[in-house]
């Protein structure tokens, strides 16, 4: 009887090592006519995943990124095609345009992050959206230059988020394998909108112009009107944290194989910042060297808002073409950041990639410096700074995995970049580039390309900070390469950490 038994036990075994043979073996590969589909569009749970997340996630976000981009760039398209003359703007006003912006950034883009961690992003980026669209809107209706300052402060104050937080969201979901890609098609969608800012004035200003209201006044509210949509389907789009998702368009199966795949590469979910949270990612040089590497090149590498002032100095371009020509560096910089991405995710290497983009972006700059060159290589100038802005994305890409096992100093880094960037830009190009001498700016583009040259150099820091860590023993890789730090253990474990993100 023993001995029956001991063989139905060996007999059940063997029929569920059988079992899990055969779900080993199961082909997920898709057909198209019984041509096998790219690995992408397999069967397997995790593939579905990573397509459902493309197609809600990284489309949202690419989109939203669109359309601020959008309602931040067609204020240099509607200087040229009009607003100048209807609101009698002289000096530095079109500057301060982008000043009042950058103040509202500084004042909401940490705490608004913040916010965030108490209440879903899922309420609170969709809501940003929703006003900073409406007050773009407003700008239509501005009678003066001093309203038009107001509206901009809170386009900014309600946009801080948008850059930061959803690359925070994408960095929640994506393995470093990747998160390259992705960053690069988030990347793209800012120069799209930059391009299509130009293409959509030309196109107002050859048939709305004088109808009802001048073509610029309509740039606002077209821009406006294309903005809600996506803002409301961002309260659908958005699945917060996969530890807290409640995403209609993930089962539960595939929301826990979201957390494991996070839980695969070490990265940790973003914890409520508390004060003690906060604090805690000043004492490791992660914050200042990344901080000082984003905000080196961040600050000073928009040269490029300056093409469409050179191109009407020159006398020799209608509107139209004022604003298409300069979308020439956007198309350049939309195949920059989808080569930049993909590459720096086969490399395995985003230093290598970042460095690249910075010194494209740093010889664009040392190009119009020298402004009794050739008018050739001025077009070469303004188009190169834009080839080179995929530094920045990929920047977050490495931050992202270096930092991975602090959520905290992960999710602030970016927004603390963010607030120097626009505490900085919210001056200097009243200095470096005063409307007074455009378009040969004395400094403007020297100074740029110093800083710039500054910012490779704290890549160099970065990796040479990273190699300290690993040899004293503070750090180590995982079995995916990828860096571990014992002392950010606690940062991670604090009392608070088994109540829920959001309430």
């Amino acid at each position: 009887m023993a001995d029956q038994k001991e063989l139905d036990a060996s007999a059940a075994q063997q029929a569920a090592l059988a079992s899990d043979s055969e779900v080993d073996q199961k082909d997920y590969t898709r057909r198209l006519w019984g041509i096998p589909l790219p690995v992408y569009f397999d069967t397997d749970v995790e593939s579905v995943v990573k397509r459902r997340l493309d197609i809600f996630l990284l489309i949202y976000t690419a989109l939203s990124m669109f359309i601020k981009n959008l309602d931040n760039t067609n204020i240099s398209n509607a200087y040229v095609s009009g607003m100048k003359e209807d609101l009698h703007l002289n000096g530095n006003q079109y500057n301060y345009f982008s000043t009042f912006y950058n103040i509202g950034i500084i004042c909401g883009a940490v705490p608004v992050m913040c916010l965030a961690t108490y209440i879903r992003p899922s309420l609170v980026m969709p809501t940003c959206e929703l006003f900073w669209s409406a007050f773009v809107m407003g700008i239509a209706g501005a009678k003066d230059y001093q309203t038009v300052y107001a509206l901009r402060f809170f386009v900014g104050l309600f946009g801080g988020i948008a850059f930061p937080g959803f690359a925070w969201l994408l960095g929640a979901w994506y393995t470093p394998a990747e998160l390259g890609k992705r960053m690069a098609v988030y990347e793209v969608s800012q120069n799209v909108a930059g391009m299509f800012s130009g293409y959509i004035q030309a196109g107002l200003y050859s048939h709305m112009n004088g109808k009802g209201m001048a073509s610029w006044r309509w740039l606002f509210i077209f821009d406006g009107i294309i903005s809600l949509p996506v803002a409301f389907w961002g309260y659908y789009a958005i699945p917060d944290q996969p530890r807290d998702s409640r995403a209609k368009w993930l089962n539960e199966k595939q929301r826990e194989l979201a957390v494991e795949r996070m839980d695969r590469v070490g990265r940790k979910p973003i914890k409520k910042v508390t004060w003690k949270r906060f604090k805690s990612i000043f004492v490791t040089w992660h914050v200042y060297l990344f901080v000082a590497c984003y905000v080196l090149y961040g600050a000073f590498s928009w040269g490029d808002g300056y093409f469409n002032l050179w191109l009407q100095s020159l006398n020799i371009y209608s509107v139209e073409k004022i604003n298409d020509i300069p979308t020439a560096g956007q198309a350049a910089a939309v195949v920059s950041s989808i080569v930049s991405g993909v590459l720096s995710d086969w490399l395995e290497n985003r230093p290598v990639v970042i460095i690249i983009d910075m010194i494209i972006c740093l010889l664009g700059n040392a190009f119009l410096s020298v402004w009794s060159a050739p008018t050739a290589l001025k077009f070469v100038g303004y188009i190169f700074i834009t080839t080179g802005l995929p530094a920045q994305s990929l920047t977050m890409t490495w931050l992202s995995e270096v930092c991975q096992g602090n959520a905290t100093l992960r999710g602030l880094i970016v927004s603390i970049g963010n607030t120097f960037i626009f505490a900085l830009t919210s001056w200097y190009p009243v200095l470096l580039f005063p409307a007074v001498d455009a378009p040969h700016y004395k400094y403007g583009y020297q100074i740029c390309a110093g800083m710039i040259g500054l910012g490779v150099l704290s890549v160099f820091a970065i990796i040479y900070a990273i190699r300290l860590d690993l040899k004293s023993g503070r750090a180590w890789r995982n079995d995916l390469g990828l860096l571990e730090y014992e002392k950010w253990v606690h940062v991670n474990d604090d009392d608070d950490d088994d109540l829920p993100t959001h309430r």
